[in-house]
């Protein structure tokens, strides 16, 4: 599969190359070329196979190489593809400082949470689950990846390695029926990797955010880290949810 970075060798059809072949013209018109170069220019432009084939006819030209367009409609169609197949996981990292995603978000296919440092935590209360299984590949690191899952959902955490680290599942491995199955794997590493029901916290933050939303608040989905709220206030990682070792958050 080629990616972003081989554009060039993408190969062209008559649209790009006439669309080329304007340019060409334009720069004819504003006095960059001369009548035979432009004629020549022309001509290879329409005998042109690839990007690079292109690129190469306006390299000395103050013009965007045609490969440009290909690049962005190849991050662009990436982009739609995030989260939706193993190689395009939808990445959260901590890294130093927590990541936390809660209220209203709709939960791709295929997730990768890596813990770094910190706290990785998925609040799954309002989210909205489109798919009857969802792979999380996760990495404990020295941190930890919690995931909150509301009553009814099941969680499978047989395929995690513990290295060193903790595995907690406090919920059920099987799914009631209409319910989404999260099958977690991956490592713990030094960290731990926690799955549990809400607590009242959880719930508490949960009617907070109910609450603004019916008061017409924009935001729907709210992505926390350490250093603060994405939408401002204290932050939100519950005392039993940091990794040990290091200082939990306020609570809200």
């Amino acid at each position: 599969m080629r990616t972003v970075t081989d554009a060039g060798s993408l190969r062209v059809g008559h649209e790009e190359r006439e669309r080329l072949v304007h340019v060409l013209m334009q720069q004819y018109a504003e006095g960059r070329l001369t009548a035979s170069e432009l004629d020549d220019l022309s001509g290879r432009a329409r005998q042109a196979r690839t990007y690079s084939d292109l690129d190469r006819l306006v390299a000395d030209l103050p013009v965007p190489p045609p490969s440009t367009a290909a690049r962005l409609t190849a991050t662009t169609a990436n982009l739609a593809r995030l989260g939706t197949d193993p190689e395009h996981r939808q990445t959260m990292t901590g890294g130093m400082s927590s990541y936390v995603r809660r209220g209203v978000w709709t939960v791709p296919a295929y997730l990768n949470l890596n813990a770094g440092m910190a706290t990785v935590k998925l609040d799954f209360q309002q989210a909205v689950c489109p798919h009857e299984v969802v792979d999380i590949s996760v990495s404990g690191g020295v941190g930890a990846v919690v995931l909150v899952v509301p009553q009814g959902w099941g969680v499978n955490t047989d395929q995690i390695g513990k290295g060193i680290g903790s595995v907690s599942n406090k919920v059920d491995t099987i799914p009631e029926p209409g319910q989404p199955l999260l099958v977690v794997h991956g490592s713990s590493v030094a960290g731990a990797v926690r799955v549990r029901y809400p607590n009242r916290q959880d719930r508490y933050l949960m009617r907070r955010n109910i609450k603004r939303l019916k008061a017409g608040s924009s935001s729907t989905s709210r992505v926390e880290t350490a250093m603060g709220p994405a939408q401002g206030g204290s932050t939100t990682t519950t005392p039993q949810d940091a990794p040990k070792g290091r200082v939990s958050e306020r609570r809200s």
